[in-house]
């Protein structure tokens, strides 16, 4: 049986209820679009740091951060993952409809666990109660997201994510100048993604999928086969977290800011990293599928040559530049960290490549393999904190991420490998 042409080759699938289908960007424009889109936003997500850090001080930087930590992985967790899955169903097996009623039942339980988060935290609580409205609306975007990327409109996906990225700065900024209020400054951006998803995304979600999205029946093999990808993303947004509660336990609020200022550094990279892997997802998942084990693993490849650059750039970059682009971005309060910023810079390098084989484990569907990976991984990254944070601050928060990705990119290739091995060759034109 002959390898089925990519998605681009094949006619769209009409929808529901008949209507126009809007046409598809293509893989090229659909990884432009991606690049653009997640640039923009991981800008406007600095540019916040950025003007907590010259309009407030170091505790304002760690009481966003702190804020953020606590919330991201409970969403990601409670998130499932259904973007993912969506984007890999390559047979579009599953209506809409099981994906949305599913994400908002998961957005209101993450909500109320929101609420208990802020109740431990009283010196963030406002911050982490609007953040936890911000983070529930972008999972309502973001089940839509996996709709559109499946139907390869990642520049619908692209445009939103600039609006909300744009709107949110642009209110974080209004209400923080005008009233000191960190948690004011959050209600913007809570504010700003229910206006994208209410002018944006559920309209445009609408065209491909017009039938009815709400179902009281979701079917229980749904969540257990979205559950193990839903507790790694919430392990991974943990492991970002555990270095700010570990900074925040002995060396304060201060330190905190520090760290996530610094740490947005090396997000430039991943921006690229990460728009290029959404972006191959699925015709990765389609190599896979199709057993094309010669065409993932060039897939793969040349997503990882890219990572590798990105990296191997940050790190020069941190080694000869490193307090003078500290000082000129944050102030003379943060260039003396140009130590922690070169350990900080060598994690993300291995970040970025731990990412590329974690978008092809996703690809491969090798789900529930990635749970026991990031449960060690979690645990490594604890005992690090735990070693060095206390004596080395935020340089010893910076060699415990690096543990930590290491650990990723090692246990990912794994899975990768494992995959590979499995899957069944190809068949030859004659075989048929």
């Amino acid at each position: 049986m002959p390898t089925p042409p990519p998605p681009s080759a094949r006619p769209s699938p009409p929808p529901a209820e008949g209507g126009p289908v809007p046409r598809r960007v293509g893989l090229r424009a659909g990884a432009g679009w991606t690049v653009l889109g997640q640039g923009l936003y991981a800008a406007t997500q600095w540019g916040i740091v950025a003007l907590l850090a010259r309009l407030g001080s170091p505790q304002a930087v760690g009481a966003y951060a702190l804020g953020l930590g606590l919330v991201s992985p409970l969403f990601l967790l409670l998130g499932l993952q259904l973007r993912s899955v969506q984007a890999t169903d390559a047979g579009e097996a599953r209506p809409f409809g099981q994906y949305f009623s599913l994400r908002t039942w998961s957005m209101g339980l993450a909500l109320l666990a929101t609420a208990g988060l802020a109740a431990l935290y009283p010196q963030a609580a406002g911050v982490t109660l609007w953040l936890g409205v911000a983070k529930a609306l972008e999972g309502l975007s973001d089940v839509t997201y996996g709709l559109m990327q499946r139907q390869e409109r990642l520049d619908w996906v692209s445009r939103s994510t600039m609006l909300r990225g744009v709107l949110g700065l642009g209110l974080l900024a209004a209400l923080y100048a005008a009233t000191g209020s960190v948690a004011l400054g959050a209600a913007g951006v809570a504010l700003a993604g229910l206006g994208v998803l209410l002018a944006h995304d559920l309209p445009l979600a609408r065209r491909l999928a017009p039938g009815r999205w709400w179902t009281r029946h979701i079917p229980p093999d749904l969540p257990r086969l979205a559950l193990p990808l839903g507790v790694v993303m919430g392990l991974v947004s943990l492991g970002a977290t555990l270095p700010r509660l570990f900074l925040e336990r002995s060396h304060g609020s201060a330190a905190v800011g520090v760290f996530s200022a610094l740490g947005y550094i090396p997000v430039a990279g991943s921006v690229v990293v990460v728009a290029l892997g959404t972006a191959l997802t699925t015709r990765l998942a389609q190599r896979f599928a199709a057993g094309d084990r010669g065409g993932f693993v060039r897939l793969l490849g040349q997503l990882s040559g890219v990572a590798a650059l990105f990296g191997l750039g940050l790190v020069a970059l941190s080694l000869l530049a490193g307090e003078e682009l500290l000082g000129l971005l944050y102030g003379p309060e943060y260039a003396g960290e140009g130590r922690a910023f070169v350990w900080l810079a060598a994690a993300g390098a291995l970040g970025y490549l731990a990412s590329c084989a974690g978008f092809a484990v996703t690809a491969a569907r090798r789900f529930r393999e990635q749970l026991p990976l990031f449960v060690g991984v979690t645990l490594l990254l604890t005992l690090a904190c735990a070693w060095l944070i206390p004596p080395y601050g935020v340089t010893g928060a910076a060699l415990a991420g690096l543990i930590g990705a290491g650990a990723q990119l090692a246990g990912s290739l794994l899975i990768v490998g494992a995959a590979l091995r499995a899957a069944p060759p190809t068949p030859l034109p004659g075989d048929a």
